[in-house]
């Protein structure tokens, strides 16, 4: 028991640094890690992914909390882009939930190889930016600021909708697509993802935890909470603060990784 709560600890720390570093909240890394800390199934041979779906939940809005201050405090938060990327992912993660029960295995798997290749793509877009160093990073803020709401839609609304189909970290997707559509810059798509994280998780949380919570294992996920929690707020915080003061190569390369490794996920390669 206390070599899992010490890897649970970790796992909280690892979530925080990479969530406020990339603004992707934290559950693609620990809900795979709490399966293969605590197992797929408990002892009654009850399959616990939706526990530690909740706990990441609710993690998720807590580590975005100090990484946002973080972001802030760098002036990187575009307001303007906030509140439809906010407005679009509430929308989006009630309709996602709600397509859930609708979806075949089938069609669910062609949705994952979709989003699989838009991260292969993302990833290839800012290798070819590493080699062209000198060209302009992205627009100015005052140009997305004038770009139309709906275009801001199309970035909000497929963020919840995937994290509401398939428990997507939301940022997964909202950073990548705010450079893609939006062609903003990336440590700027980063703290926007951020924001949105802090102001649509907290509703996530609540759906799940609510549903959770009538089969009586709401309990078990506040454990895990308590355990990942702390750390990742802590780190979070140093995370944000990471986005602006690493040289902006390294802060690619990382994300480059992350897109890959998302990519294989959906592919189910791994």
């Amino acid at each position: 028991m206390e070599i899992q709560y010490i890897s649970l600890v970790a796992t909280g720390a690892v979530a925080g640094l990479l969530g406020g570093m990339l603004g992707i909240g934290g559950s693609c890394i620990m809900i795979p890690a709490m399966v293969l800390i605590l197992g797929t199934y408990d002892a009654a041979g009850v399959d616990q992914i939706h526990q530690y779906m909740a706990a990441a939940m609710i993690v998720n809005f807590l580590l975005a909390i100090p990484s946002v201050l973080a972001h802030h405090r760098n002036r990187a938060v575009w307001p303007r882009v906030l509140a439809p990327l906010a407005g679009g992912a509430l929308f989006g993660i009630i309709v996602g939930v709600q397509t859930s029960y609708l979806f075949s295995n089938t069609a669910a798997e062609y949705l994952r190889w979709t989003l699989g290749a838009f991260f292969l793509y993302v990833a290839g877009q800012n290798a070819w930016r590493l080699g062209h160093a000198r060209r302009a990073e992205g627009l100015a803020r005052e140009q997305v600021e004038a770009m139309p709401v709906w275009r801001k839609l199309l970035v909000g609304v497929p963020m919840g909708f995937s994290a509401g189909l398939l428990g997507l970290g939301g940022g997964t997707l909202a950073v990548p697509a705010q450079q893609s559509i939006l062609r903003m810059p990336l440590r700027n798509s980063i703290a926007t993802s951020s924001a949105t994280i802090a102001a649509i998780a907290w509703f996530g949380a609540i759906l799940k935890n609510v549903q959770l919570g009538s089969n009586g294992t709401i309990g078990r996920s506040l454990m895990l909470v308590a355990c990942l929690a702390p750390p990742a707020m802590i780190v979070a915080y140093f995370g944000g603060h990471l986005t602006h003061k690493l040289p902006l190569r390294v802060v690619r390369v990382v994300f480059m990784t992350l897109m890959i490794a998302s990519a294989a996920k959906m592919f189910g390669w791994v």
